[in-house]
């Protein structure tokens, strides 16, 4: 069916749609209507409304758009067709009529307008009559085709009239303020309204800061503002959002509170309500789209105080341990300007790179920061976090953590109820919402049809074949004498599976879960016949979950499938949804979809990672630049074109352009006062330079503000499509999980998860549901159970156990106050027992009534609630409790409770201390019996508090038990162990060795569990006898029923007796002596012994080992006697005796010293001393152990000795008796064999050498070469056959004015500063900071005076240094410190006056003559024969050795960078630096982007999938720029998954290209702030930039991949485009490609000035293919032959450079001939580079290394050579291929010494 349905939903299958559709048939003859309705039209419904096509998530696209299609203009083919239906309808079949009603039904819900048109009421109401004259409710088609309409009806609002709100408002006049504009006082904030549709699930800041009580509806309907089933939903929606979000409003309200008071960040940690957790300091550190998680966004907070001291791993331990910001926790970003953000903590791998940005979460490395990713709740929160993403500003973010409250426990349910609300196909609505009396239940609507009889014959246990009349009687005594079912069994059976919603009270233990389980067989058992589906069981808690589904299991029930991922049973683990899904069969179809989907997921969410990077601020200027090329290019060209003065501005930096501009220095005077408007200015007659600087300031404020907000609107647009992608690839997911679930007999589920797979389970043609523990259900929750599809609801639950559990107790039955809301009222208990005075419906209810769980005497103590409970004959045999005089006894005691020594107020929760030891004695003395396990004990309490301390003091002697939300309350209330640390290894648990675990819990999370023997604390002991808890009779009911042999209650009878339940209980127990102050215990050997125990004491005094306090009479095993107490028989078998062992050893006279009860070892190990025993060897050996005496013989010589290994010759160190010349010997010596790298081999000899050869592993050590742009060496693993990456450690050049803040091998960006910080009164540097010092260094003493009053001894222009360094006040080390090394002269014998003294930072202070010396002055300078500086002299870039590195100290290779003196030395080698790390930086990208553009160009070529998502509009017109180009091709193929990886690669390209452009150059930038200089100075004249040492020709080589990509994505979208022409679209394609052209020629060009011929032929071969494509598009005759030729004058041109210059450019002859062809033949191809060029670009991207030394080839082209620096082989330059290299260390002819720049520099001066 899916080919089928998407043949249909194809562009023909529509066409055919559309031919039907419009065929005229009401012109026809009713004979001819039949005909066609039979044999068209009945066939293609059938086909559209098959269950399976229509719940297909993989075809919801497909279906929508064929009842789209039906549906027409207005409806219009719609109501032609189904009105011709309705003509005939009187002949239809009712087999017939209902598929056509399922398709009308399916039409007007698929279309939203159809509501609205009166046409479609109208028809509906005739088929409505038609059916009616059709009735027959004994027939299925007649049940289904009445179902279909009644679904229909419902859309259209027939039958329904509106609420009138004018009367509804009557009805808050005395107390009641209604919602949103129903209000007296108009809305209450912003997301109040009457329509809960509209309401936003999570509270918004105007909401959480509104000082107004919410409109909250009450439990009477007829107070509601909405009527029948919309007010029911109304009110369960508001009152459950209100009870999970209203404590989240009040804590962040607080919160707020105390941050405008105190104007400061909160405190660190947590709030002292303990239901929210404080994080201040919070910023937003990185936004990201992942393919699957969706967007997310990582912050960073401050770490909680008391962590600042830990080491990383015990914060580690402590974020663990407290169970903070785990994976799915609720938080919320608090902004207080007035912004929310709400979201989930997200679990992510961090990124491969090593970028700190790249790290999702730790909360262990920073002992002040801690980072965590969060995933948005809201979509709408994308905005807000992209404009806090873009702003630099600091912003008082706080993070809010609430523990305990996951998003996906309340959201899914809301949404849920919210998209109830809107459909209002809520079946049995008019019984739930009722506000009259029940009506009678008829059966289930597929148990109506004629005929239909239950077939349970499968619960019949003697073969007799049992069958059921839904609509009459059932002998009930035939049921049970023929089946295991009791009496009430039976009927509470036969009664469920007879009324459509059915109700079933089971009292404890008395088999609910066993009668659900028969109901499930019968209802399976009639499967096929009723057409039933999958039966869907509903359950509160995962636990009961799996309890459901293991009883079904052991039933005979196998197509079992369990949704969720919470499961704790073995049994069903592989029956879980995720894995069930795996395995089953996939379709073709299936298999494409999802892997297209996953590809476009991927590619989307890039995408959007894209948007991402464009919203960070960085680079304003060159971003404005783009921006206003795209958006304002008429003020682009004013800017970036030529000025007034006719300077070329291209060169400038875009930086100095707009802040020039923004100065207002070429204002005329007569514009330096206009005010225009933003509008005016952007007028294309306003000229950027004429605005005064008000209007200039106004203007880029605009661009600004409309930038960021154009590139927000971006971002947003993207990440709507990623979640389009997500909404498919989810689909695609669903459609498996689909097809799982059709299979299954049994879907078992939580409430919780229902909501979240809602959309799924709706999918399914569920009729069944069956709700357990209805009782403790919510009723929001139950509602969302109630599909539409469902027929036959069954809720099976106990309304005298415990009530849903919500967490606003004003909203609670059991307050006075919130007795009008009664939230806590479960749907089965109104239906069951409506409140007194609340119209509504009463039910009818059939109740079990045999108990088999507790033994007679405690089943006593729940009989009032219960008078007609009895107990089960098995019952009355139970045991007597092991240990225990009796089996039910009250502990009375006076022992308060925690804080009730002062009358504290009753808090959160409750604990006492003598319960607890009391407790665990109990519990222990209980174990020590050795009859129970650890399933047989439950330990149960009212109060959290007491539970933490209960585990707490039973886990250091038994592995404890809980239940999950147990312990999620634990971790919210943050009652967790305090030590951060992880558990060391597990100690041995004391007791014994049956016990695995122990249950301990709180009796609302002990409800349908029970026990042997249960123990209950019941906590509560003070003065003002408050029961707390406990006083409800609901959870004293399930207290009180959850033992079976025995139960012992701990407690205060004065706190309880005031209880009405209580006194009932403690009355029965006083009858039967069962209530006292002292337990009594029994010895199970000494029974008559009386053991009394009131205090933990005295079980250890009384009952040391569980028995009495008698030592044991019994003899052990071994035939001695019991050391210890009397005890179990348990304890007895398991006594370790510790006598002396009685066994003597065999071979020998000795005895065995060990104990009687611990094993004898095997081998006598006594010591036999001064034996000298002389071994063959020669050695002789003093001591022994016995045994080894015994078999001395075979004894083996540890003597150690020298030996020398035959094969290796190592002498080595062994044992006498290992041979070295056995072939099993290996030497552990190490190899130390010199490997190719020039290391040593780390390895064992034995590991490298075999007998035929000798093999060395990988090296390990460093790789230590050094890198030939800086002065630091390679950290990585040695690697000698691939190249060193970028050197990653900080960078070291500085100035006076800053630092640079990148890594080492990064580009440095030159220092800005326009004044040098060399000059002196004789001299002054004119070149800005970053440039070489264009000053004649000054060789004068400084004439300054120091502190002491001498003068200076250094060099004029120099810092002057301290005063300890004064020649005449200096001290005697100072004074003796050699300044001279050739003359050897001490500081105290130096002239100074002549030869003034050089001071560095390191102190090591030396003569200007002899520093001079050592930096190689004459390098740089002109010098006189004394050694005086004369002039400026050029230098050779690259080549000289002595400028290679940094002028350092001779003395201990410090810095000299402060030294003005050699300011031009030092700004030289910086400036050979960052061309260096320019090249190296920009060569290794090179590389890897050519090879990707290649992977995905082939990608392209071979994907023959045909594009059927192009975005098409009638005409579409390729021309401009190749920027628009390209912007129209994403826009053609955002849906076309084969073109999201070429589309990344071309954009990656463009951004490699903007990085590596000439005015990106280190040379470029310095020759920008040059050129600012000399403006400023006055100077006119430019200087020339044509130098091709400076203009490293990359951007050229970016370019050629940019058009290479650009023409193969051309190519390929016309081609697709080119397939469509012939179909009906009528497509009209313009293609104009003259920029395309003139960039290409622009290109061969600009690659020639540089020699760079391979770019050249490229060039060449693009301007051809462009032309290819051009001329297929052309029309006219003339300039077709002229751009041929020119065409043809291109492959000559690339022709002859090939052939001119040879070696790398044969590898694009291929290329050429490829264009050639394309030219001949008039047809255009996906380009995709040759398997030989691509090998030549990776060799070239491998020869721009970070090692050796530095040249230039003939061309001027930078390379690197390693080793010792000096070519030794011939090769070529890795961009023009000219010869490089040479032999024997001489350079080849050619490579020559690069002066050019040097040249360029001297011609920067300003003087």
């Amino acid at each position: 069916m899916q080919s089928v349905t998407q043949t249909l939903a194809s562009e023909g299958g529509l066409t055919r749609i559309l031919q039907l559709m419009k065929e005229d048939l009401q012109a026809c003859e009713r004979e001819v209507q039949y005909d066609i309705f039979k044999s068209t039209l009945l066939p293609f419904l059938e086909t559209i409304s098959y269950p399976a096509v229509v719940s297909s998530a993989l075809l919801e696209n497909s279906v929508g758009t064929i009842y789209n299609t039906i549906y027409g203009s207005g409806g219009q083919y719609a109501l032609k067709i189904f009105k011709t239906i309705a003509g005939i309808a009187e002949d239809i079949a009712l087999p017939d009529l209902e598929p056509t009603m399922a398709a009308f039904t399916h039409t007007i819900n698929l279309n939203g307008t159809a509501p609205l048109i009166q046409d479609f009421q109208e028809l509906a109401q005739i088929f409505e009559a038609l059916l009616s004259g059709k009735e027959d409710r004994q027939e299925l088609s007649w049940i289904n085709a009445r179902k279909w309409l009644d679904r229909a009806g419902k859309r259209l609002g027939i039958g329904k009239s509106a609420p009138e709100r004018a009367a509804d408002k009557a009805q808050f006049q005395f107390e009641i303020d209604g919602p949103g504009r129903l209000s007296k006082d108009g809305p209450r904030h912003d997301n109040d309204s009457e329509d809960i549709g509209e309401i936003q699930i999570l509270p918004t800041f105007q909401e959480i800061t509104c000082t107004r009580s919410p409109y909250l509806p009450v439990l009477d309907p007829t107070h509601w503002h909405l009527q029948g089933i919309e007010g029911l939903l109304d009110r369960n929606f508001r009152l459950y959002r209100e009870d999970v979000l209203g404590p989240i409003e009040g804590d962040i309200k607080r919160q707020l509170d105390r941050q405008s008071k105190t104007h400061t960040a909160p405190a660190k940690g947590m709030d002292s309500d303990i239901r929210m957790h404080t994080y201040p300091g919070c910023v937003i550190n990185r936004l990201h789209c992942d393919p699957f998680e969706g967007l997310v966004v990582t912050i960073t907070f401050d770490q909680p105080k008391n962590l600042a001291n830990m080491s990383s791993r015990n914060r580690e331990g402590w974020w663990t341990s407290k169970k903070r910001l785990q994976r799915d926790a609720m938080v919320c970003i608090l902004d207080p300007a007035g912004h929310l953000i709400f979201g989930t903590v997200a679990e992510m791998k961090d990124d491969k790179d090593d970028a700190p940005n790249s790290i999702f979460q730790d909360f262990a490395t920073d002992p002040y920061r801690a980072r965590v990713t969060i995933s948005p709740a809201e979509p709408k929160d994308a905005a807000v976090l992209a404009d806090y993403f873009a702003d630099t500003t600091s912003r008082a973010f706080t993070l809010l953590e609430f523990p305990g409250i996951l998003l996906q426990a309340f959201q899914p349910t809301l949404s849920a109820i919210q998209s109830m609300f809107k459909r209002q196909d809520v079946p049995f609505s008019d019984v739930i919402a009722s506000v009259g009396e029940a009506r009678e239940l008829e059966p289930p609507t597929y148990a109506q049809q004629r005929g239909f009889r239950f077939n349970i014959s499968c619960l019949s246990t003697t073969g007799k074949q049992l069958s059921l009349d839904p609509k009459g009687d059932c002998d009930i005594k035939d049921l049970v004498a023929n089946s295991t079912l009791d009496n009430k069994q039976a009927e509470a059976l036969v009664h469920a599976l007879c009324c459509q919603l059915a109700l079933c009270q089971g009292p404890p233990g008395t088999g609910k879960s066993y009668t659900g389980v028969a109901l499930v067989r019968a209802l399976l058992a009639n499967k096929r016949v009723a057409k039933l589906g999958p039966i869907l069981t509903v359950t509160y808690t995962n636990h009961a979950d799996d309890q459901f589904l293991e009883h079904c299991l052991d039933s005979g029930v196998r197509k079992v499938i369990r949704i969720g991922g919470r499961c704790k049973s073995e049994r069903l683990k592989d029956l879980n949804l995720r894995v069930v899904s795996k395995e089953v069969d996939r379709t073709q179809v299936d298999r494409s979809e999802s892997w297209d989907r996953i590809k476009a997921l991927k590619a989307v969410a890039s995408y959007v990672n894209e948007k991402i990077a464009d919203l960070q601020p960085s680079g304003p200027a060159e971003a404005l630049k783009k921006y206003l090329l795209r958006s304002y290019p008429h003020q682009h060209n004013q800017l970036w074109g030529v000025d007034e003065d006719g300077f070329q501005m291209y060169y400038f930096h875009s930086e100095f352009i707009i802040q020039t501009w923004l100065q207002g220095y070429s204002a005329a005077n007569r514009a330096r006062y206009l005010r225009r408007s933003v509008e005016q200015l952007l007028e294309t007659s306003a000229d950027v330079w004429e605005m005064s600087k008000v209007e200039r300031q106004s203007l880029y404020e605009f661009w600004m503000q409309d930038k960021r907000e154009s590139r927000k609107q971006m971002f947003l647009s993207a990440l709507a499509s990623y979640r389009e992608s997500k909404n498919d690839y989810s689909a695609a997911r669903e459609e498996i999980d689909l097809r799982c679930l059709v299979e299954a007999d049994i879907i078992g589920i939580t409430t919780s998860g229902l909501a979240r797979n809602l959309k799924l389970l709706q999918r399914l043609p569920i009729k069944v549901v069956l709700i357990e523990e209805a009782g403790e259900v919510l009723e929001a929750h139950t509602l969302t159970a109630l599909l539409p599809s469902v027929e036959h609801a069954i809720f099976i639950g106990d309304h005298f156990q415990l009530k849903p559990q919500i967490n606003n107790f004003d909203l609670s039955s059991e307050n006075s106050r919130g007795k009008r809301y009664s939230l806590d009222l479960s749907l089965f208990e109104r239906l069951v027992s409506p409140p007194v005075g609340i119209p509504g419906p009463k039910l009818p209810l059939s109740t079990l009534e045999t108990q088999r769980r507790m033994h007679p005497s405690i089943s006593a103590l729940i009989r009032p609630l219960y008078p007609n409970l009895e107990d089960a004959t098995k019952v009355q045999m139970y045991p007597e409790v092991a240990g225990m005089r009796k089996r039910l006894f009250w502990l009375n005691h006076k022992f308060l409770e925690a804080g009730a020594e002062t009358d504290e107020l009753v808090a959160t929760s409750k604990s006492n201390e003598f319960e607890v030891e009391f407790c665990a004695c109990l519990v222990a003395h209980l174990l020590a019996q050795g009859v129970y396990q650890s399933q047989d004990i439950a330990v149960i309490t009212p109060y959290l508090g007491q539970l933490f301390k209960l585990r707490q003091r039973l886990s250091k002697q038994y592995e404890i038990l809980s239940d999950d939300r147990d312990l999620e309350a634990l971790a919210s209330a943050d009652l967790i162990p305090s030590d951060p640390l992880p558990a060391g290894p597990a100690t041995p648990k004391e007791a014994s060795t049956l016990l695995n675990a122990l249950k301990v819990a709180t009796v609302d999370n002990f409800q349908g569990e029970e026990a042997k023997v249960v123990i209950v604390s019941l906590v509560r002991s003070n003065r003002q006898q408050k029961c707390g808890f406990l006083k409800t009779y609901n959870r004293i009911n399930v207290l009180l029923s959850r033992a079976m042999h025995g139960m012992y209650l701990i407690g205060n009878t004065e706190t309880s007796v005031g209880v009405p339940m209580w006194a009932q209980v403690i009355d029965l127990l006083k009858d039967q002596d069962n209530v006292g102050e002292s337990l009594t215990l029994c010895c199970p050997r000494h029974p008559d012994i009386p053991i009394m125990v009131s205090e933990p004491d005295h079980f250890q005094q009384l009952s040391p080992e569980g028995g009495c306090n008698l030592r044991c009479d019994r003899r052990l095993k071994c035939g001695h006697a019991c050391p210890f107490k009397c005890h179990s028989d348990l304890k007895h078998d398991n006594v370790v005796c510790l006598e002396p062992c009685s066994r003597p050893k065999k071979g020998c006279d000795h005895i065995c010293r060990k104990a009687c009860g611990e094993k004898c070892d095997p081998k006598c190990q006594e010591n036999l001393n001064d034996i000298n025993f002389e071994l063959p060897c020669g050695h002789v050996v003093q001591n022994m152990k016995c045994w080894e005496y015994q078999d001395r013989d075979s004894y083996k010589c540890s003597v150690r000795v020298e030996r020398t290994v035959p094969d290796c010759l190592h002498k080595i160190k062994l044992p006498c008796h290992e041979d070295v010349e056995s072939k099993d010997f290996q030497c552990p010596t190490q190899c130390k064999g010199l490997l190719g790298c020039g290391h040593e081999c780390k390895l064992s000899c034995y590991m490298c050498n075999t007998w035929y050869d000798k093999k060395h592993g990988n090296c390990t050590d460093k790789c230590n070469r050094p890198y030939a742009n800086c002065s630091h060496t390679c950290q990585a693993t040695c690697h000698p056959d691939t190249p060193c990456g970028l050197c990653e450690k900080p960078c070291e050049v500085a100035c006076s004015h800053s630092r640079c803040p990148l890594k080492c091998g990064v580009p440095c960006v030159p220092c800005a500063q326009e004044k040098c910080s060399s000059l002196c009164p004789h001299s002054t540097c004119m070149m800005p900071c970053a440039a070489p010092c264009d000053r004649v260094p000054c060789s004068k003493r400084c004439p300054e005076k120091l502190v002491c009053g001498h003068q200076c001894p250094s060099l004029c222009g120099e810092t002057c240094p301290d005063v300890c360094f004064c020649q005449q006040c200096a001290e005697a080390p100072i004074k003796s410190m050699v300044v001279d090394f050739i003359e050897m002269k001490t500081y105290a014998e130096a002239e100074l006056d002549n030869d003034p003294i050089i001071i560095p930072k390191c102190g090591h202070a030396l003569l200007m003559s002899s520093m001079d010396g050592s930096m190689d002055m004459a390098s740089v300078y002109d010098m006189d024969p004394n050694g005086n500086v004369k002039g400026l002299k050029a230098s050779e870039p690259f080549s000289t050795k002595k400028l290679k590195d940094l002028p350092r100290c001779p003395n201990c290779r410090g810095s000299l960078r402060e030294l003005n003196r050699y300011g031009r030395l030092v700004r030289r080698v910086l400036l050979d630096e960052s061309t260096k790390r320019f090249v190296t930086a920009s060569g290794t990208a090179f590389g890897p982007l050519a090879e990707r553009l290649h992977k995905a160009q082939k990608a392209l070529a071979e994907d023959e999938e045909r594009s059927k998502k192009l975005s098409l509009s009638m005409s579409l017109t390729f021309n401009g720029s190749r920027g628009s180009q390209f912007n129209l091709i994403n826009a053609l193929t955002k849906d076309c998954s084969k073109y999201f990886e070429i589309k990344a690669t071309r954009l990656a390209i463009a951004q490699y290209f903007a990085k590596v452009h000439r005015d990106e150059t280190p040379f470029a930038r310095l020759w920008q702030l040059v050129e600012v200089a000399r403006r400023r100075s006055g100077r006119r004249d430019p200087v020339d930039l044509q130098s091709p040492v400076s203009l490293v020709a990359f951007h050229i080589m970016a370019l050629g991949l940019l058009l290479r990509c650009d023409v193969g994505l051309l190519a390929s979208v016309l081609n697709e485009l080119g397939k469509l022409k012939t179909g009906p679209i009528g497509l009209h394609i313009k293609v104009d490609l003259a920029e395309n052209l003139k960039d290409c020629n622009n290109f061969i060009n600009e690659a020639l000035n540089v020699k760079d011929y391979e770019r050249a032929v490229e060039g060449h071969t693009f301007y051809v293919r462009y032309a290819a494509i051009q001329l297929s598009y052309l029309a006219d005759p003339a300039q077709s032959q002229a751009l041929r030729a020119h065409a043809e004058t291109h492959i000559k041109d690339a022709d002859s450079l090939c052939n001119t210059h040879k070696g790398k450019l044969l590898s694009l002859v291929s290329d050429i001939k490829d264009a050639e062809r394309a030219l001949r033949g008039g047809t255009f191809v996906t380009v995709v580079t040759s398997e030989e060029r691509r090998s030549v670009l990776a060799a070239m991207a491998k020869e721009f290394r970070g090692t050796g030394h530095w040249y230039t080839c003939a061309n001027g082209h930078p390379f690197t050579i390693g080793e010792c620096g000096m070519p030794m082989q011939l090769a070529r330059c890795p961009q023009c291929g000219a010869a490089i290299g040479g032999q024997d260390h001489r350079p080849t002819e050619g490579v020559a010494r690069a002066d050019d720049m040097e040249r360029e520099l001297a011609g920067m001066s300003l003087n």
